[in-house]
């Protein structure tokens, strides 16, 4: 077995292991939407209505085909039995319970098969990373990506960003090793077969067509740009000039490029074989709308609860900070010294790490310019930097080569195995810190994790499982019934008995009709649904607390003696 294959295998291990382990340990908010889409784009293709195979402007369609393999894995005749009309993912659960089947497998069948790809995409990157940096600089950088808790964390859900960030990636280091690689035709091809399945997770993966035409051009000015000088006589200076040839030359791989990409989104949408030109004006006219919008439910960022869109430019730079580890840190850091004094620091690769941070620092000021904002937009930077921070490590281990000269050989071995194996070690730490939750991982160098909810909105729906189970495990009497924030899947998966969802439009004359309500952390920071409705909780004690980590997530109340509640709802 050759060294590059046993390491790739040890890296598909490590892939899979944190990410497929207790998959179906708690929902995050978008799940359920994602698998009734799912459920719609199986029941879409069966009865031949290929129109409808568009369910959602992103437009996902990657995560709809996911879903459907997990439907034809666990439940292949739901076709036959799928209910007419529109239905939410309330309504959709409860239709599955009737059924005998469970929504919880359903949707986990359905992350399996999205974590494949993930994986697969992942072992494709590192494959190219070799050609680039090497085999243990890439076996070094991609073990870090493997336990980045963030990437983790988005890498097991029926959802968009973690396919979306694998998929940008292997398209990003493909091309990469085309230019770099004496122009080979299945680099560019790898690259535009991957660029197409991005573009079908998610909108912001067309970033990567305007990014591709620039690295092209910045190709040719290196390669090219002083082969026919021009003199000017005011000058004498020498500048590029270019005919249409040459611009050919340049644009004509981009444009293959776009046209092998644009076949794969093509083929694999049928929304697109029946009516293409309305499928994209939507998804192009409703992701117009998310950029100049901004959100529909009240957000939160640095102790403010934001009505609309965030327009704070450093939004992105500050949850970056926040998500990353330290070591991811201190290896960027030594890539910066690098670049700004090459002699004391030798970095490897420059070209490659000057095209990933470019890569980086584009995308981040692209996703900038959209008032919708989440921390999981950014996600697509996390691998990119990874990358660049092994090299960081990588560099240091020079350094202490460079000065360490004198000391004993075993002792400057055992040394530079300390040194690499204190990146990953601490890498690895967050991953084991945080499981399984590893959406709530925060950099413990700004501050503990709690500190977090002062910058930030935080929670996605992890913590409601175990309220939901703490619920199941007392006395029943088979009437349950209980009210809870993020009730569509979050907690109703879980829970047995009945389950509402708490919603904007929530009163005090709801709450009348239950005795249990489950209330979640960024309610607290948003003020939703309302301030009154959350300072008549602030004056109860909780039944029962969850915590991950050193953080209240949940409380959940039993109302049997509470105290009266406001007669009017809150706002009137």
């Amino acid at each position: 077995m050759s060294r590059q294959l046993l390491l790739l295998l040890v890296l598909l291990l490590a892939f899979l292991l944190p990410r497929r382990l207790e998959l179906d340990r708690f929902v995050t908010v978008d799940e359920p939407k994602w698998l009734l889409r799912s459920a719609n784009f199986f029941n879409a293709l069966a009865q031949r209505n290929l129109k409808d195979t568009y369910q959602r402007e992103h437009p996902g369609v990657t995560i709809t085909w996911a879903g459907t393999a997990g439907f034809l894995w666990r439940f292949p005749g739901y076709y036959k039995i799928s209910p007419d009309g529109n239905m939410t993912p309330t309504r959709f659960h409860t239709f599955l319970q009737s059924h005998g089947r469970s929504s919880l497998e359903l949707l986990v069948a359905g992350r399996i098969f999205v974590l494949l790809g993930i994986v697969a995409a992942l072992g494709l990157s590192f494959v190219i990373a070799t050609r680039l940096l090497g085999i243990l600089p890439a076996f070094l950088a991609f073990l870090l990506v493997a336990f980045d808790p963030f990437s983790i964390g988005h890498s097991r859900l029926l959802h968009l960003d973690g396919l979306l960030s694998a998929l940008m990636l292997l398209s990003l280091l493909a091309f990469v090793a085309y230019l770099s690689q004496n122009r080979r035709t299945g680099y560019l091809m790898l690259s535009a077969v991957s660029a197409g399945l991005a573009w079908l997770t998610k909108s912001p993966a067309f970033f990567l067509a305007p990014f591709f035409g620039l690295l092209m051009v910045m190709d040719w000015i290196r390669t090219n740009g002083s082969a026919s000088p021009h003199r000017s006589a005011s000058t004498h200076r020498s500048t590029p000039t270019i005919s249409l040839r040459q611009i050919w030359q340049v644009f004509a791989p981009l444009l293959l490029w776009f046209v092998v990409a644009w076949l794969v989104f093509f083929l694999l949408w049928p929304a697109m074989w029946v009516d293409p030109v309305g499928s994209l004006a939507r998804v192009f006219s409703q992701a117009t709308a998310y950029a100049s919008e901004g959100h529909e439910i009240p957000s939160y960022f640095y102790g403010e609860t934001q009505a609309g869109g965030i327009s704070a430019w450093y939004f992105y730079p500050m949850v970056y900070l926040w998500r990353i580890t330290p070591f991811i840190l201190v290896g960027l850091a030594v890539v910066i010294l690098a670049l700004l004094f090459p002699k004391v620091f030798p970095l490897e690769s420059k070209r490659i790490v000057l095209a990933l941070l470019l890569f980086a620092g584009l995308f981040t000021i692209f996703m900038s310019f959209g008032a919708k904002k989440f921390d999981r937009y950014l996600l697509p930077v996390f691998a990119p930097l990874d990358l660049i921070a092994a090299l960081g490590w990588l560099a240091l281990l020079q350094v202490f080569r460079r000065y360490s000269k004198g000391v004993p050989v075993i002792a400057r071995r055992v040394a530079a195995g300390l040194l690499v194996g204190l990146a990953l070690l601490g890498q690895l730490w967050g991953v084991v810190q945080t499981y399984p939750y590893y959406l709530n991982y925060y950099n413990p160098i700004l501050c503990v994790p709690k500190a977090a909810t002062r910058v930030m909105m935080v929670g996605w729906g992890e913590g409601l499982d175990q309220a939901a189970r703490y619920l199941n495990s007392l006395p029943q009497t088979g009437k349950e019934r209980a009210i809870s924030w993020y009730g569509d899947g979050c907690f109703s998966y879980f829970y047995d008995g009945v389950t509402v969802p708490i919603g904007l439009d929530f009163t005090f004359q709801d709450l009348r009709k239950t005795d249990t309500v489950v209330l979640y952390l960024n309610q607290w920071q948003r003020g939703l649904p309302s301030p009154e409705f959350m300072a008549y909780f602030e004056q109860l004690t909780p039944d029962y607390v969850v915590r991950i980590g050193d953080q209240e997530y949940v409380r959940v109340y039993n109302l049997r003696n509470a105290p009266p509640m406001p007669i009017l709802p809150p706002g009137e």
